[in-house]
């Protein structure tokens, strides 16, 4: 697939004149523009880079044949009607994490969080991929307020989940934020290693237990 195909102008997606079902906007895109790639026919999957800030009014609309669509942590506004009348579309993939209607949660929710940063949704996944996406939040804004209450609420369980994926280096960074431990969740999470004989993880708690 060439570049050639894509209409850019200061940054912006005007429109797209190829026809390959698997399509990745290119790398100097900072905004899919508004209708860009609205109707096109054989569109299936959409891949857009880092950097890309905004999603237009009405970019993807009437696209009936997209299935799937990654969309970097960079966009902070989802435009009305962007996705209307994507009728097969099952599958976002958003900071790395990716949100299927298989997980029983509708797509159209997870615009919605993605654009609103409502974190209620996440009330709605299952314990695992709401950890992964709180945690993937974490990683990228570290000092986000309502990320770091929600966090906060289920932290040992969170941090449990950590282990379980080996994730030293999220835990690296959660150990570092005081906000969120304290004595009481870290003898918790410390027993959780013991008894995973995690060692990585034993060794990266041993610190914290002395200094608090």
């Amino acid at each position: 697939m060439s570049n050639m195909f894509f209409l850019i102008k200061n940054g912006v997606v005007l429109g797209y004149r190829g026809y390959d079902t698997k399509i990745i906007i290119p790398a100097e895109a900072v905004k899919i523009g508004d209708n860009a790639f609205q109707n096109h026919p054989i569109i299936e999957s959409v891949m857009i880079p880092e950097g890309v800030r905004q999603i237009g009014f009405y970019a993807f609309s009437g696209c009936r044949r997209l299935r799937e669509i990654v969309i970097p942590k960079s966009v902070k506004k989802i435009n009305k009607h962007a996705f209307d009348h994507c009728d097969a579309l099952k599958e976002i993939t958003y900071h790395g994490v990716t949100f299927s209607a298989d997980d029983k949660i509708r797509i159209e929710t997870v615009f919605r969080m993605i654009d609103t940063k409502d974190l209620s949704v996440l009330e709605e996944l299952s314990s695992s991929l709401k950890y992964k996406y709180l945690w993937s939040m974490f990683s990228a804004e570290p000092e986000e307020q309502e990320i770091l209450a929600a966090i906060k609420k289920n932290f040992v369980k969170m941090f449990k989940f950590l282990i379980d994926e080996n994730d030293i280096r999220t835990a690296e960074k959660v150990l570092k934020e005081t906000k969120l431990v304290n004595k009481r969740n870290l003898e918790s999470i410390t027993k959780y290693a013991d008894e995973k004989q995690n060692a990585d993880f034993q060794n990266l708690l041993k610190a914290p237990q002395e200094e608090i």
